[in-house]
């Protein structure tokens, strides 16, 4: 497992968004990003994904600057050694649930035979058994996130990242989906770094930075 160290991270749309921003998060540590709307907290998680490259500074995952790879090593990392996990599911529609997990694998050239093992302890864990061959539009908000965070999780990745993970969902289900989180980051000992709006939320962190204006404050 590896240390995710942020170095003098800067990044400008028009105008800066980030401001030299460093940090480290320790292996198997559960970070929650917090902060008002336009405070970065969004371009931050993409930038440590690998899904934006910062206009300055570093993100080293493993020893290795993820901004210096190609767009395919990019790719590569975020089938392998990242999981990311976007506030709108990003599940496809005409896929049941069960293609749904499984699609990092395939795109990899994976056989998911080989994965049945870690893919029956996963479904189990997130007691998904039953809509498996259910389609994402039948399902719940609450299962639809349970599903993308299994799918980021079924290649074994260091890291999973979610973007404000509980920002559509009712109170019952948002409290559900956190505490599958921590128990997923006490059990299998993955890295969690979450951007949350979400006091409740984030108080399932054991670490916390919180952005202003895009400095840590």
């Amino acid at each position: 497992m590896s240390d995710i160290i942020v170095s003098d991270v800067s990044k400008s749309f028009g105008r800066e968004i980030l401001h030299s921003l460093s940090f480290t998060v320790s292996s198997g540590d559960f970070l929650s990003i917090t902060g008002e709307s336009g405070s970065g907290k969004s371009t931050l998680l993409a930038i440590m994904g690998g899904v934006l490259r910062p206009d300055a500074g570093s993100v080293r995952i493993g020893g290795v600057d993820i901004a210096s790879l190609s767009e395919k090593e990019l790719a590569k990392m975020r089938r392998t050694s990242l999981g990311y996990v976007y506030q709108f599911f990003n599940l496809i529609p005409t896929m049941t649930v069960r293609e749904n997990i499984l699609l990092p694998l395939v795109l990899d050239g994976k056989k998911p035979s080989l994965y049945k093992d870690k893919f029956d302890e996963l479904v189990a864990f997130t007691h998904l058994r039953a809509v498996l061959d259910a389609y994402p539009d039948t399902l719940s908000g609450g299962e639809q996130q349970r599903a993308a965070i299994l799918r980021a999780l079924i290649h074994d990745p260091e890291v999973i990242l979610l973007d404000e993970p509980t920002g559509n969902l009712d109170s019952e289900n948002a409290e559900a989906v956190m505490r599958l989180l921590s128990d997923l980051n006490k059990t299998y000992g993955v890295t969690v770094v979450q951007v949350t709006h979400s006091e409740q939320g984030a108080a399932y962190g054991r670490t916390r930075i919180h952005l202003k204006d895009g400095r840590i404050s």
